[in-house]
């Protein structure tokens, strides 16, 4: 199944936000529906998706549920307002008068209760003990309260999300693994058994630091029955090698080289006919001594000719080329993808250091809640970090680049891929909860038509002492939506055009 998500599937990505985003907006929504009842705003409709109307579900007090057209998320839509921005007194007045019709009201005074919020009806002269409240009837406190709930909701979501996942079990770091590149086809681990591509995770059945602590613990076993736990093949299967090692020589490293993991169309690299798998082991003439190194000689040497020695399988040999000045952004001098990988002397087996392997501790409930909240906190503080990382040059604008839904529902098929093949929820429950705390976050900026710019109109009236006018209120709404959705417009092309699963591959 997880061959679904597979590449940037367009299904897959549907798939995607469905799962993710669909429910993290309607728990935005239901989180404005429970504030507003909570404060006695009166809510008239909660959709499920945006009109056009498909069909009323039900309703629920005052509420009507309804289900529409344009499945993008959803919306409540309080009296007072539409589904941007506040509504004139005859507006209001006429869904007063429609929502007593449907109750089988026949007058104002039938819908009279007590009310144990303190109103503030700046807008109006209507009495703010009827039942049927507006959102300017209710106080600034109260509304503040309404607009801020639906990023509330968010965070409380994600903070749940995330103690559930600690509850089930956080990821431990148990040990290293030793990925054998290549053996060598006569060497005493062919003889063994061992394969290149191996995975080397356990020796005599104990997890080691990393690869130099394996090769030392191998050493100190020398002419003892060993037992190795690897991991072969595409399906990860685990099988065990048994030999006795016989080292004619104690040294751990003979050499620290750098192999090509992939190329660059078009590039040097490429022109020069060198391929993924590659091993630089010279930089003009002069053995290199890891990647560092080697990105050190390239720097120096832009725009020159240079010789190259390289290895591939047994074969070694020269190219030539010249490392540009100015390449691409993301590219690179040569226009490679490297990784350092090393030599073990005794054996002549290149080799890289593993992953690492973890185990997952389930957390006790009181950790689980720290965990949650102090997840939240970071993801928060990461999101506000952003420019100040990208004026620094900590992170490139590649990897501050905004992302659409299209773009998150890319990452969501990739991530719903990764939980199947690991049999787990927790790699998409994180990242649902993630983008809940984003969702909230965004909401609460204080931009025109987005809660955050709701709550700083609310905001103003407070510090002025009276309401800015619902027309011009209104018009700020509208403005700020034009451009939010001319940016989101643009940030649909460029992820539709550029997915944004290319460059995080």
């Amino acid at each position: 199944m997880s061959d679904l998500f597979m590449g940037n599937n367009p299904l897959s990505a549907i798939i995607a936000f469905f799962v993710v985003l669909i429910p993290l907006i309607l728990v935005h929504e239901l989180g404005h529906f429970l504030a507003a009842k909570a404060v006695g705003i009166t809510i008239l409709e909660f959709g499920i998706g945006f009109p056009p109307r498909i069909i009323k579900l039900f309703t629920w007090g005052e509420t009507e549920f309804t289900l529409n057209w344009i499945p993008l998320g959803g919306f409540v839509r309080p009296l007072g307002e539409d589904m941007i921005r506040p509504v004139d007194e005859k507006t209001v007045e006429k869904d007063r008068t429609a929502l007593l019709a449907r109750q089988g009201k026949s007058s104002l005074d039938e819908l009279a209760e007590p009310d144990f919020l303190q109103s503030e009806p700046s807008r109006t002269t209507v009495a703010p003990t009827r039942a049927a409240k507006a959102v300017h009837e209710a106080n600034a406190l109260s509304r503040i309260f309404f607009m801020a709930a639906g990023a509330l909701a968010n965070f409380f979501l994600a903070f749940f999300l995330f103690a559930f996942i600690a509850l089930t079990g956080i990821p431990q770091e148990v040990g290293g693994s030793v990925y054998l590149v290549n053996v060598g086809s006569n060497s005493e681990l062919a003889t063994a058994g061992l394969r290149n591509f191996d995975l080397i995770l356990d020796l005599n059945g104990e997890k080691f630091a990393n690869s130099q602590d394996f090769w030392a613990k191998l050493y100190s076993l020398e002419n003892q029955l060993v037992t190795l736990t690897i991991q072969r093949g595409e399906r990860a299967e685990l099988s065990e090698i048994i030999f006795t090692p016989r080292f004619n020589q104690m040294d751990s490293i003979a050499g620290s080289y750098t192999q090509i993991n992939g190329i660059v169309p078009g590039a040097p690299a490429d022109q020069a006919g060198i391929q993924p798998g590659d091993i630089v082991i010279a930089f003009n003439g002069d053995e290199i001594d890891g990647v560092e190194d080697f990105r050190q000689r390239t720097r120096e040497n832009a725009g020159q000719p240079v010789t190259l020695t390289l290895r591939r399988g047994t074969e070694t040999f020269d190219t030539t080329l010249t490392p540009r000045v100015n390449p691409p952004e993301g590219q690179g001098a040569i226009g490679i993808v490297i990784t350092p990988i090393f030599e073990e002397a005794a054996t002549g087996a290149l080799y890289q250091e593993g992953l690492i392997q973890e185990n997952l501790v389930p957390q006790p409930l009181d950790k689980a809640i720290e965990y949650g909240a102090n997840r939240v906190v970071s993801v928060v503080t990461m999101t506000v970090s952003i420019p100040a990382q990208l004026m620094s040059g900590a992170i490139t604008p590649d990897e501050a680049r905004p992302v659409s839904v299209v773009g998150m529902s890319q990452i969501g098929a990739e991530v719903i891929r990764n939980s199947i093949e690991q049999g787990r929820l927790a790699p998409i429950l994180d990242f649902i909860a993630i983008i809940s705390v984003a969702l909230g976050f965004f909401n609460l900026l204080p931009i025109p038509a987005l809660d955050g710019g709701r709550i700083l109109f609310v905001l103003v009236e407070m510090v002025r002492g009276r309401p800015i006018a619902p027309e011009r209120e209104g018009l700020v709404h509208l403005v700020g939506l034009a451009l939010l959705l001319s940016l989101s417009v643009l940030i649909i092309l460029n992820d539709v055009v550029n997915p944004i699963t290319n460059i995080l591959r």
